[in-house]
């Protein structure tokens, strides 16, 4: 019995530490269960955080590329229509301009496809449906998005209308118009949405990490250690996630405000700080000045160099404009060849002009670029403010108005005062009665007659334009000419002076006279393709005339052009019909010896500004001997311009140039004059020479 009572509290106990073992083994196996649930919702919590993070992290990076291209097509939409109004620039140039707009233009609604399915994918998200809906950044998605496309759609028409509409419909503010379409309301809302995914973004890594805590300190320590092993990692990669997208923004950020080729602020950036420096002028009356900046001649650069030249040019001036203004200013690139300095704090004239000269100084310092010497040089105009302007709009128009001032005189800066303003209003009024001046038959033509300098006998005439203005009377070519840069005014002015020509010629001809062959200016937009060649050739059709009647003189700038060969061939098929061919204002452009050894002319015209200062000036002397020689050397006629003393005449002579034309023979006269000077030549009283009478032509 004693055995049995012991047996039965051992067998109780056993019993009981059985139970206790299985208990604990049951709470061992619902603590594994417990935590592995707990495990599995804390690594699907996180999962689907991190999915929602992602797709926040693609929309915000999808959004920056879109907003970067968005930038690039309102850039390069301007660069179309900049280019179309310029009848110089041919097509097959702005042609290629326009596919790259339309390319923009299909990248910007491929990445809208795309960022309305990432949306899409982002609704669907668990955490993203438990959070509260964010109506107002859908409500700016969605007027973003209609706003942009209807930005993407005039894009579009610009690209879409033909060229001469181009040119008619934006020729000045169109520019102006995407400008503001993209800097300020497009603008704004890109960075709006960018922040908005990135402060999105934030929230997501804010609930992977809380959810995270609560479920891990539920876990307790073995839970503590389960997580030390698998989910560790994952925290570390969410921080590493988060400093990225950190980084990103910061790139991101430092490219939408920064110029990639120069390092400057770009128009955006500059925008930005003009309109805070108005802010400022507000709040606390802090004046400022603004100065714009425009290299001259850039585009001969680009054309003669290339364009890796054209961007060593470019980074040079940015390079230069640091140096040369306070840490404090703010230098941006425009776009182009144009830059801004915006001077906060400084509102007086004096200073101000000071920099800008002090500017145009620096950049036109000698700038090396693969071995050569690239011309370099800037046209700065500046305004003050509240001086000169209180607003934005002012400022830029009054800034302008200096600027092309100072392109008047090229390499020069000018501050806006009155005078600028009128002359600007005159030059308009002048460039708007020129559009019709071929159609009313106000240009007329002046004849300079060239001499054989020895003999003084009569070779020929050029023909010189002149404006009859209704009002101003007769206007000589520096008057009107530079109004016509970059308009198809130049080829209707041609046209006229052609068909001037050949009815004189005619005339002469009949009446028996020997005028010889009269030379024409012809420009580069009727040299490349065949129109300057029809033009000639339909005036001796309807006048009965003679190929060689006429003779043709061009500049050194023809071999800067692109269709450099296009022009040559229309210099060989005038050739070919027995016309001399004049290379004019010889030594001031960029001619090299490889051209002057391939291009087709017969005669090298020495400009004026060396004849001068023969007999004053020893170098100028060296320079036209050596002139001389050349043509001699390559077999081609040498004629020298603006002769206006015996000196001059017989320097010319001793150094072997037989042919000259100037005030010592005849200055630019009218048809009836040259009528008068043909008749005596033949009767053999040569009119007298107007010796030593300097008047500018």
């Amino acid at each position: 019995m004693p055995k049995i009572a012991e047996t039965a509290p051992r067998d109780k106990r056993h019993s009981s530490l059985e139970g206790y073992i299985r208990s604990i083994g049951r709470h061992y196996v619902a603590a594994v269960i417990v935590m592995t649930m707990l495990i599995g919702a804390t690594y699907q919590t996180v999962e689907i955080a991190l999915d929602r993070h992602s797709l926040q992290q693609d929309i915000s990076y999808l959004t920056g590329r879109q907003f970067i291209r968005f930038q690039q097509l309102a850039n390069q939409t301007r660069a179309v229509m900049s280019a179309s109004i310029n009848p110089d620039m041919p097509e097959y140039i702005i042609e290629p301009m326009v596919e790259d707009v339309r390319k923009a233009i299909g990248d910007i609604r491929a990445m809208s496809g795309q960022l309305n399915e990432l949306h899409d994918r982002l609704e669907r998200n668990l955490l993203e449906r438990l959070n509260p809906r964010d109506v107002a950044s859908e409500k700016m998605r969605v007027e973003l998005a209609g706003r942009l496309e209807d930005f993407l759609e005039r894009a579009d028409r610009v690209v879409s209308t033909k060229l001469e509409d181009r040119r008619q419909r934006y020729s000045f503010w169109g520019p102006i118009d995407f400008a503001a379409s993209s800097d300020s309301f497009l603008m704004r809302r890109f960075s709006e949405l960018i922040d908005s995914s990135h402060d999105r973004s934030d929230g997501s890594i804010d609930h992977a990490r809380l959810i995270s805590a609560v479920l891990l300190a539920l876990t307790a320590t073995a839970l503590i250690l389960a997580t030390a092993v698998l989910f560790m990692p994952l925290l570390k990669k969410l921080r590493n996630e988060h400093r990225r997208t950190m980084d990103f923004e910061t790139r991101l950020t430092h490219q939408a405000h920064t110029d990639a080729l120069t390092s400057l602020n770009n128009r955006s950036s500059f925008n930005e700080a003009l309109n805070q420096s108005f802010v400022s002028l507000a709040q606390t009356g802090t004046g400022f000045s603004m100065l714009l900046v425009d290299l001259d001649h850039f585009k001969g650069v680009n054309d003669s160099s290339g364009h890796p030249a054209g961007d060593a040019v470019l980074r040079h001036v940015a390079h230069t404009l640091k140096g040369t203004f306070r840490s404090t200013d703010i230098v941006a690139r425009l776009g182009g060849d144009e830059f801004a300095i915006l001077l906060p704090g400084l509102s007086d004239l004096t200073p101000l002009e000071a920099l800008a000269k002090r500017a145009v100084a620096a950049i036109a310092t000698e700038f090396r670029f693969d071995g050569r010497v690239l011309p370099v040089s800037a046209s700065i105009g500046g305004a003050v403010v509240p001086t000169h302007a209180a607003e934005e709009a002012t400022l830029m128009r009054v800034a302008d108005l200096a600027l092309y001032a100072a392109k008047a005189k090229r390499n020069t800066a000018v501050i806006f005062d009155e005078a600028s303003l009128a002359q600007r209003l005159e030059e308009n009024q002048l460039a708007a009665a020129l559009a019709f001046a071929a159609d009313r038959n106000e240009f007329v033509v002046h004849y300079q007659q060239k001499v054989n300098l020895e003999s003084g006998e009569h070779l020929g005439f050029e023909a010189l334009v002149r404006w009859h203005h209704p009002r101003l009377g007769i206007l000589p070519p520096g008057r009107f000419l530079p109004l016509m840069e970059g308009s198809h005014f130049i080829s209707s002015m041609t046209r006229c002076v052609v068909n001037i020509v050949a009815q004189d010629l005619k005339a002469w001809k009949i009446a028996g006279l020997r005028p010889g062959s009269v030379a024409v200016n012809l420009p580069e937009v009727l040299l490349v393709g065949g129109d300057g060649y029809d033009l000639i050739a339909a005036a001796i059709k309807a006048n009965e005339l003679e190929w060689p009647d006429f003779a043709v003189e061009v500049t050194e700038d023809v071999f800067l052009n692109r269709g450099s060969s296009q022009i040559l061939e229309t210099i060989t098929r005038f050739r070919k019909r027995g016309m001399s061919v004049s290379l004019d204002d010889f030594g001031t452009g960029f001619a090299s010896l490889v051209h002057l050894r391939d291009f087709p002319f017969d005669e090298l015209k020495i400009d004026r500004s060396f004849v001068a200062h023969l007999g004053s000036d020893v170098r100028s002397e060296q320079i036209v001997r050596a002139m001389i020689d050349l043509a001699r050397s390559l077999g081609k006629r040498c004629v020298a311009e603006g002769i206006e003393t015996e000196t001059q005449r017989d320097f010319l002579l001793r150094a072997g140039c037989e042919v000259g034309q100037g005030y010592l023979f005849a200055k630019p006269e009218p048809a009836s004059a040259a009528v008068d000077r043909l008749t005596a030549a033949d009767r053999g009283t040569p009119i007298a020479p107007l010796r030593k009478r300097r008047i500018v032509a």
